[in-house]
This record gives C-alpha cells, sequence and structure tokens, in this order.
C-alpha cells in the first residue's frame, strides 16, 4: 500500500476532478448534513430521557466526574467506589475542557446532548473533506453515509462516553493529514492520546502514516537509482557504459538527497513526533498513571489484553483476529461501510490499533459491532474512502474500471448505511418507538424529587441518570461505601435481573449495617431512608 495521499488541486471557483472543474458549494453542504444529523441524535437522546432508558451507568459516572471538574475538585466518582479517582479507571484527562459546559447545564442529560454534538461536528469535518475532493453529490453521499454509521448510532445510543471527544479530534486530522496539512494534522491529533490510554496508539498509527508519506519521494528516486546503476551495456562498450553509470548514478544521489531534504523534513519530523507521543503516553497511562490512582495499585483493565500469550503464539493471535464469527462480522461491516475500497488508502491503516487490540481482547464486549467502540474507527474508515476514490479517478486514466469504481463507492457505501440502519438505534425514531412513553415514569419522577438536593444515595441503574446531578450517588452494594442517607431499588429494573430484594429494608440493613424505613414504595420502585441514631 503505497502511503502517498491523492488530492484534487484547486482551482478558482471549484475543485479540479477527473480534469474538470466542479461547481464549489461552499460551507453549506457538511453545515447542512451536520445539523440534520446532530438534530437526530438529539432527538434519540430526548426519547431516552423521556422513556427513562438507562443502557449502563456509563453516563452518571461521567456526569459525576464534570461535577467535579466543574466545581474545581479532583476527578471523583463516587459511583464507582466512595472517593474513587476516575482517573485511576481510564485515562481521560482531557474531558476537562467539558466542565464549563457542565457547570452552565447540570444535568445528565447535558453529557448526552453534548455528545450528539461533537458526532454531528464530525459528520461536518468528514463531509467537509469529501467536497474539497468530490464533486457535490457523491460527497454528500459519503457525509450522509458516515452521520448514520453503525459507529456512531452505537455511540448515541449507549449516551455518553469519553471517545465522543476523540471522534471530531480524530477527523480534523485525519482530513489533515490526507490534504497534506501536516502541521494541523499533527495539533489535532496530538490531543487525542489524552482521551483514552489505547488511544495514544492511533495518534502513534497516524504518526506512522505520515513518516511514512514523507520518504516516498526518496524512495522513488531510490528507484531510479537502482535502475541507473543496472542499466543494460549500450554498444559504445563496457568503459562507456561504466563512465555513464558512474555519472548518473552520482547525479542520481544529488536528486536523492534534494529530494530527502524538500519533501521529508516536515512530515517525518512531525510523524516521528506523534509516534514517540502516542506510544509514550500510552506506556505512560498504563504503566504510571493508572496503577498509581487505582485503589488497588494496578492497572484495572490489564486482564483485557493478554501481550504475553500474544508473543508467546503469533499465529494463533492472528487467528484470534478473525475468530470467532462476531469477529468476522465486525471487520465486514467495517470493510462495507467503506465501501471496501477504504482499504486502498494508507490512511486506513489508522484504524488498525483500536481493531486489533479490541479483536485480541478475551472479553466478547469488544468483538462487535454494538456499543461505542467502533465510533473512533468510522472517521478514519470515510476519510480513507475519500481518498480512495480520489486514488482511483486518478489512476484511472485511459482505464474505465477504477473510474466506474470511484463512481459507485460513495453511493455504494451511502447503501451500505441506509440498509444497515433499519436494524440501528436510529430507526426507532421512524417507527415511534422511541416515544413511547414509561408507564412508570410519574413515580420515577417523585421519587427522584423525594431526594432531598445534595443528599447521599445508594441507586440501582434505573434512576441514576435523573439523580446524578442532584444528589451525592452511589452505586448500591459497592464495597466499602459509607451508609448512605436514601437507598433507592428497583425490583423490575435490570440490575437485579430475576432475583431482586424481596425486602429492600432488610437488604440495605445487611448491606450498610444500618437501620433504613421505607419513604416510598410505588410500582415496584422503593425509597429508603436511614433512620437518625
Amino acid at each position: 500500500m503505497s502511503t502517498s495521499f491523492a488530492r484534487s488541486k484547486p482551482s478558482r471557483g471549484g475543485l479540479v476532478v477527473r480534469g474538470v472543474k466542479a461547481p464549489s458549494v461552499g460551507p453549506w453542504l457538511p453545515c447542512a448534513i451536520a445539523v440534520a444529523c446532530t438534530t437526530l441524535y438529539v432527538l434519540f437522546s430526548l426519547s431516552q430521557w423521556y422513556r427513562w432508558d438507562v443502557p449502563s451507568w456509563d453516563n452518571a459516572i461521567f456526569t459525576q466526574l464534570l461535577q467535579s471538574y466543574a466545581s474545581g475538585q479532583p476527578p471523583v466518582v463516587n459511583i464507582k467506589g466512595h472517593d474513587f479517582n476516575l482517573l485511576g479507571d481510564h485515562f481521560h484527562p482531557l474531558l476537562v475542557v467539558l466542565a464549563p459546559v457542565y457547570g452552565l447545564f447540570p444535568s445528565a442529560l447535558t453529557l448526552m446532548i453534548t455528545q450528539d454534538v461533537l458526532l454531528g461536528i464530525s459528520v461536518g469535518v468528514v463531509t467537509g473533506c469529501a467536497v474539497r475532493s468530490l464533486r457535490p453529490a457523491p460527497a454528500a453521499a459519503i457525509g450522509v453515509a458516515y452521520g448514520l454509521s453503525f459507529g456512531l448510532q452505537g455511540a448515541v445510543s449507549v449516551q455518553f462516553h469519553e471517545i465522543s471527544l476523540a471522534v471530531p479530534l480524530l477527523a480534523l486530522a485525519v482530513a489533515a493529514l490526507r490534504e497534506r496539512r501536516w502541521v494541523t494534522a499533527t495539533l489535532w491529533s496530538a490531543p487525542v492520546a489524552l482521551v483514552k490510554e489505547d488511544l495514544g496508539m492511533t495518534v502513534a498509527m497516524l504518526g506512522a502514516v505520515m513518516f511514512g508519506h514523507a520518504f516516498r519521494p526518496a524512495a522513488r528516486v531510490s528507484g531510479m537509482l537502482l535502475n541507473r546503476v543496472y542499466e543494460p551495456a549500450t554498444e559504445r562498450g563496457p568503459g562507456a557504459r561504466a563512465a555513464s553509470s558512474s555519472s548518473s548514478s552520482a547525479a542520481t544521489v544529488r536528486e536523492f538527497g534534494a529530494a530527502l531534504s524538500r519533501t521529508a523534513q516536515r512530515p517525518a519530523l512531525l510523524g516521528a513526533l506523534l509516534m514517540l507521543w502516542g506510544v509514550g503516553l500510552s506506556l505512560l497511562a498504563i504503566w504510571v498513571v493508572l496503577p498509581g490512582l487505582n485503589p488497588n495499585d494496578s492497572f484495572a483493565y490489564a486482564d483485557k489484553l493478554d501481550i504475553a500469550g500474544i508473543l508467546r503464539d503469533p499465529a494463533g493471535a492472528v487467528i484470534s483476529l478473525f475468530v470467532p464469527e462476531q469477529k468476522l462480522g465486525t471487520w465486514l461491516l467495517t470493510l462495507a461501510a467503506g465501501a471496501v475500497i477504504a482499504v486502498r488508502s494508507p490512511l486506513a491503516l489508522i484504524a488498525l490499533p483500536t481493531l486489533a487490540w479490541r479483536m485480541l481482547s478475551p472479553n466478547h464486549g469488544y468483538w462487535g459491532t454494538g456499543w461505542h467502540y467502533n465510533a473512533v474507527i468510522m472517521p478514519i474508515v470515510f476519510i480513507a474512502l475519500v481518498d480512495a476514490v480520489v486514488r482511483l479517478r486518478a489512476s484511472g486514466a485511459g482505464t474505465r474500471a477504477p473510474r466506474t469504481l470511484a463512481k459507485m463507492a460513495p453511493w455504494l457505501a451511502l447503501g451500505v448505511a441506509l440498509v444497515v440502519a433499519t436494524q440501528q438505534p436510529l430507526s426507532q425514531l421512524v417507527t415511534g418507538e422511541a416515544w413511547r412513553g414509561d408507564p412508570r415514569a410519574g413515580v420515577k419522577r417523585a421519587t427522584v424529587q423525594a431526594v432531598p438536593e445534595g443528599a447521599s444515595v445508594a441507586t440501582d441503574l434505573t434512576l441514576i441518570n435523573g439523580l446524578v446531578s442532584r444528589a451525592d450517588v452511589h452505586w448500591i452494594g459497592n464495597p466499602g461505601d459509607p451508609a448512605p442517607e436514601f437507598v433507592v431499588i428497583d425490583r423490575e429494573g435490570g440490575t437485579w435481573g430475576e432475583d431482586p430484594p424481596q425486602d429492600a429494608s432488610e437488604y440495605a440493613e445487611e448491606l450498610y449495617g444500618e437501620t433504613y424505613v421505607t419513604v416510598r414504595d410505588e410500582a415496584n420502585i422503593i425509597l429508603l431512608e436511614r433512620e437518625s441514631p
């Protein structure tokens, strides 16, 4: 795979595409698609809030994190454990930039909407990258396909996660890299390593692609050198050949040095710096920061990747990238999202670190196409698709097949996105399922309001998003937690499976060693209060 990036030369009034001038559409097309997609994301988040839909405790955890940041406190999150420093769980110091937003709108819903806006910004960036290289129609097709991609929809459906900050940054960085704006690509990609501990490796791979591109012209000159050294003898005889070869070799060496100095210095230096920065920050986070701040003095997710096992059996590790079939399905759907030809671009390599660690992990939760794990891959895949289309057009001079494939690819990507979207969360907005009310919504609101602001409360999953912005929330059953003032239990909630506590007061007393009395008990939602001594 070549590490050079195809690009169209700008022209007054438009972009040169396939030798003709494409009409300039300005920023309105990327903005329109970004606004439309953001609106869909926000509508889905509002529907989740309306339905009291809580997929996991993560949104509440990050809400508590931003509460701490907004109040100028260390990132303590009691949901994970009493006085638990969340930087001992995952490495995401860059989330502090979102604290002012939460300070203005202190609600768990704020985080969901913030994520929607961040993902929507990335839609504008990817569409803008396509608009600068393709005609408006195929550019729009790629933008819509990206906005509806399974990776972004999965992230929206499971509510806020730290990766939502990385997605627009990666989109900006990869778009700049495709357009050979080396400094811009470096500035946008460097902060990605501060979003999560594994993303440093993604930054390093981006740096490696930049570094490899830097030496492509020099490699071409090296080929010329070899061709001249080993050119066949002419009728002038071996002496003439030797003199000619020596002269041309010296000239080619000079060309090699000139090409290297002209083209390689900036991208080579910046690429090397990104590799060092990304790898160094990931290692620092995993070996120093996370164990140092974790109460168990260890990296909490060290068991998610068996490095020693991979080194002992590399062949088995390669096989395990694709087996069982759930992994293969993720690879195939990712390929299909980029109309397959995205792999023709070297930019596709940037997605490999994330895909590799997920597939090598023994945790099957990382293997599939759901949740938020595919979101950071999507901007890479779709900008690689843009680059691949331009490359096909450039390589198809005089031949029809590459040009035909280049024409079809954006529409194929859109078709895949639309078909897959019928099984994705946003389809609920069309069917009306997203707006079916919760018959217990009134009881849930009343229970949340019955907990005084600032009180400590232990809760299961059902009301955690509603409580976290008004109370000091703990997860019910966390070992070592002090006895909270209130306890909330939903016997119908998913936390308990098929074995909810039958006597809530007795359960709370056994858990915390204090006496609790029932304040509310309606529709299987129970609010207990600790008796005063």
